[in-house]
C-alpha cells in the first residue's frame, strides 16, 4: 500500500516527461508516417502506462492474447470497467494503440490531452447525446485511425459485479457491422476503489475472440448485446 498523493505525484510526473517524446509524434504526423506515427505513440503510452501500473504495485496477467485481431483497424474494443486504473492497464497489454472516448472536459486537461489526441481519442460532449451519437457513428467508420475502445457500462463499477451495458454506442456499431474484440477486466477495482487508497494487487485481462456483428440479423441487436455481456462476464464469474 503506497500513499494515494504520492502515487498521483508519480503520474503526472510520469505524464510530463512522457511530453518529451511529442516532437517525434509531430515529426511522423508532419511528414506523413502514418504506421510509424502509430507505432511511436503505442510505444510511449504503453511504457507510460507500465511505468504507472508499476509505481502502484499493480501486475497483470494477461490471457487469450491469441484471439487479437490481426489488422488493426475496422474493429471496436469493448470491455467492462471496474476501476481507475482501466485504462492504463489496457494501454500496457493491447497488443495495438486504441482512441478512448472521453467527456470534453478531458480535452482541457494539460498533458493528458495530448497523448489522448495521439491516440485518436475522440472527445464528446454529454449534454448533447444526438452530436455525440453522430460523432461516434463517424469514428467507428474511419478506418485510419486507431481502433475506437468503448466502456458501453458508462461508469465504473467499483465492484467485481459488471453493470448492464447501455446501448447508445452499442447500436451504433452494431448498424455499422462492426467487428467486436471483446475484454474482461478483472480485480482493477482492488487497487483503489475497494478502500479508496492505492493498494498492490494483480489484474486479470482476458481477450476473447472477435464477435462479428455481420453473424447476426438486423433485427437480433439484442441478442448481439446480450452475447457480448455474457462473453465479457463470464471470468467476473469465475472464481479461478
Amino acid at each position: 500500500m503506497i500513499k494515494t498523493a504520492l502515487f498521483f505525484f508519480i503520474f503526472w510526473f510520469g505524464l510530463m516527461i512522457s511530453l518529451l517524446f511529442l516532437p517525434g509524434f509531430y515529426f511522423c504526423k508532419i511528414f506523413k508516417l502514418k504506421n510509424a506515427e502509430k507505432k511511436y505513440v503505442y510505444y510511449v503510452t504503453r511504457r507510460w502506462a507500465r511505468f504507472t501500473l508499476f509505481t502502484a504495485g499493480v501486475k497483470i496477467s494477461v490471457k487469450g492474447l491469441e484471439n487479437a485481431p490481426e489488422s488493426r483497424s475496422g474493429f471496436v474494443v469493448i470491455s467492462n470497467h471496474q476501476g481507475n486504473f482501466d485504462i492504463p492497464v489496457i494501454i500496457a497489454c493491447l497488443p495495438f494503440a486504441a482512441g478512448f472516448i472521453a467527456k470534453y472536459e478531458m480535452s482541457k486537461f494539460p498533458f493528458i490531452s495530448s497523448w489522448m489526441r495521439a491516440l485518436d481519442c475522440l472527445f464528446i460532449k454529454r449534454n448533447r447525446p444526438r452530436e455525440a451519437g453522430n460523432r461516434i457513428f463517424e469514428r467507428i467508420r474511419q478506418t485510419d485511425k486507431n481502433p475506437i475502445f468503448l466502456f458501453p457500462e458508462g461508469t465504473r463499477s467499483k465492484g467485481p459485479e459488471m453493470g448492464t451495458f447501455k446501448t447508445g454506442s452499442l447500436k451504433l456499431l452494431f448498424q455499422n457491422q462492426s467487428d467486436v474484440f471483446p475484454v474482461t477486466i478483472k480485480g482493477s477495482y482492488k487497487c483503489f476503489e475497494d478502500q479508496n487508497v492505492i493498494k498492490k494487487s494483480t489484474i486479470e485481462v482476458f481477450f476473447h475472440p472477435v464477435l462479428s456483428s455481420r453473424n447476426f440479423q438486423p433485427s437480433q441487436f439484442e441478442d448481439f448485446n446480450s452475447e457480448l455481456q455474457r462473453i465479457i462476464s463470464v471470468p467476473l464469474k469465475s472464481s479461478i
